[in-house]
Parts: structure tokens; C-alpha cells; sequence
């Protein structure tokens, strides 16, 4: 698995995804709207963890690599 995830996009992805996780967990009660929340989280913030996102690469996006900033 070759990284496709700056630390940017990185950065974004574990806080909206540990944001996610706390908010369907704030009530105590998981029901299947806060269930697919809770998988959206995790999903999230596994992605930010491996630094690997598998739509990314099944769509040929990324936004890890070098900056160009010779101008």
C-alpha cells in the first residue's frame, strides 16, 4: 500500500474522525443512524492512521508528494 494521503489531508482526517467517533458516542446508545456515523469515523480515522485511502487510489488521487514551488 503506497501513500496516497499528505499529512494535511492526514491531519483533517484523524480530527473529523475522532470528532465522529466521540459525537455517536456522546448519548451512550447506538442506533443505526449513529452506527453508520461510527463506521464513517473509523473509517477515517484508520485512513489518517495507514495514510492510505482506498477510494483515492481506485480513483487515481492523491494528495501526498512533493510541492513544486519553484515559481
Amino acid at each position: 500500500m503506497p501513500r496516497n494521503i499528505g499529512i494535511i489531508d492526514q491531519v483533517i482526517r484523524a480530527f473529523l474522525g475522532l470528532a465522529v467517533i466521540a459525537y455517536t458516542g456522546k448519548d451512550g446508545i447506538l442506533t443505526a443512524d449513529s452506527s453508520l456515523a461510527l463506521l464513517a469515523g473509523i473509517y477515517l480515522f484508520a485512513t489518517a492512521i495507514f495514510s492510505y485511502c482506498p477510494f483515492y487510489s481506485a480513483l487515481g488521487f492523491t494528495t501526498f508528494g512533493r510541492l513544486d514551488r519553484s515559481v
